[in-house]
C-alpha cells in the first residue's frame, strides 16, 4: 500500500459511514487508574474512549443540516468563515432545501498534498460552545432539533461565552469534549510512563506534508512547510500515539472542558498545535509545556477538536452516600503512595502532618511525584 493510500485508508476509517450517516470511530484508552505525570496531568481512574481522529468538515456538516434544517443559524454554530476562509470547509445556501443548507466545500486548498479533500480536513472556526453543541448533539441521539445541542453532557442555555460549564452529573456514558487529563494521557500516555510527543517517542517530530509516511511527523511549522493550513485529518500513519490517536500534534489545535481560572477564567485549556505552530515554537506543545488557554468563544483557523464518550459524575447525594458507607471503615483509612497503601496510624507514627481534613506523609516516596495524602473522616 503506497503512503497516499494509507493516509486516505485511515481518514476513511475515521470519517466512517452507516446508513444514519457519518459515524466516528473511537480508540479504548485503557490502563484506567494511572498515575499522573510529574506537572499532575493525565491521571484517569476510568478506561474511556475517543475519537481518533479530529472532527470532519463532513462530520460536522451533517450536525449543522441536522439540528438547523432551516438555515437560522441558531447560536451561531455556523460562521462565515467556514466558506469564505480558504481554510474553511464548509459553505451555506440559504436558497437550499430544508436540511440541505450546509455543503461541504468541493476540492481543497491550493497547495495541499495530493488526495487532500475538504471533507476529510478538520473542522476549524468553531468556538468552545459550539463543540461543546456538537458533544451534546451525539449524546442525544443526533436529534433533528436545535434544542438537542442546548442540553446533554453540558448544560448551554444559549451560552456562547463566559466562562465554559461543567459536565453535568449522572450516571451511565457521555460524549463530551476531552478532558485536560484524558486527553493528554490519550496523547502522551503509553501504558507505563509519559512520552514527551504524542506519537510515542521522545524525538523531536520533523513537520512535513510530503513524507507523510515518516515516523512522528506532523503538519506543523506555518510558512516554512508547502501547506497553507489543515490536511486530511490520520495522514501520517505511522505518527500514532500509544492508544492508536492521530494528530495529536499539528492540524488543528483542540479543545478540552477543563476551563481555566482567573484572567483564564473564559478560557478552555487547549492541546497540540496547529498547522501555524513555528518549529521553534513547538515545545510549547509538548507533554512538558505548562497550560494554554484559548477563548471559549474565538473561532479561529487554527483550532478545532475531538470527541470522547466518558463515564458521567455521579450526583452529589450519591457521592455523600458512599463516603458515609466509608466513614464505619476507619480503622482502614489508608493512602495510596506510588500504588502502595499505609494505614493511617503508620502515618502518625511517621510524624505526618495535619492540613485541614487531610493527612500528608513525610516520607512519600517523590518518585511519584504526587502529593501523598487521605482524606479524614
Amino acid at each position: 500500500m503506497t503512503t497516499f493510500t494509507r493516509a486516505v485508508a485511515i481518514a476513511m476509517a475515521c470519517l466512517g459511514s452507516s446508513a444514519r450517516g457519518v459515524t466516528i470511530d473511537f480508540a479504548t484508552v485503557g490502563n484506567p487508574g494511572n498515575l499522573a505525570n510529574v506537572n499532575g496531568w493525565g491521571a484517569v481512574p476510568e478506561t474511556f474512549t475517543i475519537s481518533r481522529c479530529e472532527t470532519t468538515n463532513a462530520q460536522f456538516t451533517e450536525f449543522l443540516n441536522t439540528v438547523d434544517a432551516a438555515g437560522t443559524n441558531p447560536n451561531g454554530v455556523y460562521t462565515s468563515l467556514m466558506g469564505s476562509d480558504t481554510i474553511g470547509g464548509i459553505t451555506f445556501n440559504a436558497a437550499a432545501g430544508s436540511g440541505s443548507k450546509y455543503a461541504v466545500k468541493a476540492g481543497a486548498p491550493a497547495g495541499s498534498p495530493a488526495g487532500t479533500s475538504y471533507a476529510t480536513m478538520p473542522v476549524a472556526f468553531v468556538s468552545w460552545f459550539t463543540a461543546a453543541r456538537f458533544a451534546n448533539w451525539l449524546q442525544n441521539g443526533r436529534q433533528a432539533s436545535s434544542a438537542s445541542m442546548e442540553d446533554g453532557t453540558y448544560t448551554l442555555a444559549n451560552q456562547t461565552s463566559g466562562a465554559i460549564p461543567g459536565r453535568k452529573p449522572g450516571t451511565g456514558s457521555r460524549v463530551a469534549l476531552p478532558s485536560r487529563d484524558e486527553w493528554y494521557k490519550a496523547a502522551f500516555y503509553d501504558g507505563a510512563a509519559y512520552r514527551l510527543w504524542p506519537c510515542t517517542t521522545n524525538n523531536t517530530p520533523t513537520n512535513t506534508v510530503v513524507d507523510l509516511v515518516r515516523p512522528c511527523a506532523a503538519n506543523f511549522g506555518g510558512t516554512v512547510t508547502p501547506t497553507i493550513g489543515p490536511i486530511n485529518v490520520g495522514s501520517y500513519p505511522n505518527s500514532a500515539s500509544a492508544y492508536g490517536l492521530y494528530d495529536m500534534l499539528g492540524n488543528v489545535t483542540e479543545y478540552t472542558d477543563t476551563g481555566g481560572t482567573s484572567a483564564d477564567a473564559e478560557k478552555a485549556q487547549v492541546f497540540g498545535g496547529s498547522w501555524a505552530t513555528p518549529p521553534e515554537d513547538l515545545h510549547g506543545w509538548n507533554s512538558a509545556a505548562p497550560p494554554v488557554f484559548r477563548s471559549s468563544a474565538a473561532a479561529t483557523s487554527q483550532i478545532g477538536f475531538r470527541v470522547a464518550v466518558v463515564q458521567a459524575v455521579p450526583e452529589p447525594s450519591s457521592v455523600a452516600i458512599v463516603v458515609a458507607g466509608l466513614a464505619g471503615l476507619a480503622a482502614l483509612h489508608a493512602h495510596r503512595r506510588c500504588g502502595i497503601v499505609v494505614p493511617v496510624d503508620t502515618l502518625h507514627r511517621r510524624g505526618a502532618s495535619v492540613s485541614g481534613r487531610t493527612l500528608v506523609d513525610p516520607s512519600c516516596s517523590y518518585r511519584c511525584r504526587q502529593r501523598c495524602s487521605v482524606i479524614r473522616a
